[in-house]
């Protein structure tokens, strides 16, 4: 029943992120729901899902994305297993906890992406996680909050469970 829910979760994710990511934008910042997909997937399913999750999401972005093919697969993979181990027993029920978690793995995602996008310059290095990665890692992190909270009003069930 998880992975059917899991399966659910991302298509309506990449449904969000294909139409209205770009229609919610503020001044050009969009918000990156398949990060937030995968720290989900990560921080519910654990380390070797985490990295299969994150690896397949990238790849998955990286074949409609301009850029060298592989670094959304690359980024995402890591943020999937540092996720998953740094949050396998803390309370995921606390949206303090949520928050540090999502902007965590945004801005690692950012860091790794435009570090190698960049090609190490750290002038474009800068720019990037300045006026990109900073507010978009923002936003994407309260889209994802408002997101989960509602999500959870409807179904009354808390999708980011704690350890019992």
């Amino acid at each position: 029943m998880k992975s059917v829910r899991d399966a659910i979760v991302l298509v309506v994710v990449l449904i969000l992120q294909g139409t209205l990511a770009n229609r919610i934008a503020i001044a050009g910042v969009r918000p990156d729901l398949l990060v937030a997909f995968v720290v989900y997937f990560a921080w519910m399913r654990g380390p070797v899902s985490g990295v299969v999750g994150g690896f397949s999401v990238g790849l998955l972005q990286d074949l409609d994305a301009p850029g060298p093919l592989g670094l959304n697969a690359l980024a995402k993979t890591v943020v999937g297993f540092l996720v998953a181990k740094a949050g396998f027993r803390v309370h995921r029920s606390n949206v303090g906890v949520r928050f540090f978690f999502f902007l965590f793995a945004m801005l690692v995602h950012d860091v790794i992406y435009f570090g190698v996008y960049t090609g190490g310059e750290l002038g474009a290095f800068v720019r990037q996680f300045v006026f990109v990665a900073l507010p978009s890692a923002l936003y994407t992190t309260v889209i994802v909050l408002i997101l989960l909270s509602t999500a959870e009003g409807f179904s009354r069930t808390l999708l980011l469970t704690d350890e019992v």
